[in-house]
């Protein structure tokens, strides 16, 4: 078998849907100079792979490429790199965005998470790993939309769990993929409240998280999909239990 060096990474083509009929695949634009990141010209099987070592570079192509997925690694980038690509999601919400930095740098990583970043990793992970993670992410965005199970969340608010898209109107509300499974968890169970146990094991399966976990992932939630996340209406604590997503008044 011949692995791709990290030169043929760069070079790696974007099939066209065009013509042959077959779907393209996903672009991953990574910006990383070593690590996994940069390693990923190996594992990247079923995307298409650029790496751009460049940060000056990296903006204009992230505009110009359209890419499904971004990897933004530390170093190279620095904090008005994760603004520029906070800010570029507001007008694309279905490119999905990682984060890697040092093991040491956790409070960048929860700053990029606060940010809207779907994952924000430690810089030592497993290229293989990685790989999967990324390719997890991507075909979550690209897969199309089936016809099928739309679920009222609030006034004006429809989960769609095939498309796994949250969307107020016509505006999509871009989720981490946590925030989807633990929205979609309380909409299928409408007026049934849940443990913080009860949803780390439905939701967290196989990860290492805690109460608090779900606790500020809530608190997301509450920001996205209510009126006054202070005075939650929709996502409501249930004392001495945990919390319920009571259905729409009709």
């Amino acid at each position: 078998m011949v692995v791709p060096t990290l030169s043929d990474a760069r070079r790696t083509p974007r099939r066209s849907a065009s013509g042959s009929g077959a779907p393209r695949e996903p672009l991953l634009l990574v910006l990383a100079t070593d690590g996994p990141a940069a390693e990923l010209g190996s594992f990247a099987g079923g995307l298409s792979l650029r790496i751009v070592e460049d940060r000056r570079r990296f903006g204009a192509i992230v505009q110009s490429a359209r890419p499904d997925v971004v990897v933004c690694a530390m170093p190279p980038a620095i904090r008005a790199d994760l603004v520029r690509l906070a800010a570029e999601r507001t007008h694309r919400p279905s490119m999905r965005i990682v984060f890697l930095a040092p093991d040491e740098a956790a409070a960048e990583r929860l700053d990029a998470l606060a940010m809207g970043f779907d994952d924000a990793l430690p810089a030592t992970l497993d290229a293989a790993e990685l790989a999967g993670r990324l390719s997890l992410l991507a075909r979550s965005r690209v897969a199309p939309a089936r016809s099928g199970r739309h679920l009222t969340i609030g006034v004006g608010l429809e989960l769609d769990l095939d498309a796994r898209l949250l969307r107020r109107g016509d505006r999509i509300l871009h989720l981490r993929p946590k925030e989807l499974g633990l929205l979609a968890e309380l909409a299928i169970h409408p007026g049934v409240a849940f443990t913080r146990q009860e949803l780390l094991r439905v939701v967290w399966a196989g990860r290492t998280a805690g109460p608090r976990t779900v606790d500020v992932h809530v608190r997301w939630l509450r920001s996205k999909i209510e009126a006054d996340p202070g005075s939650p209406t929709v996502l409501v604590t249930v004392r001495g239990v945990g919390y319920r997503l009571d259905p729409p008044q009709r």
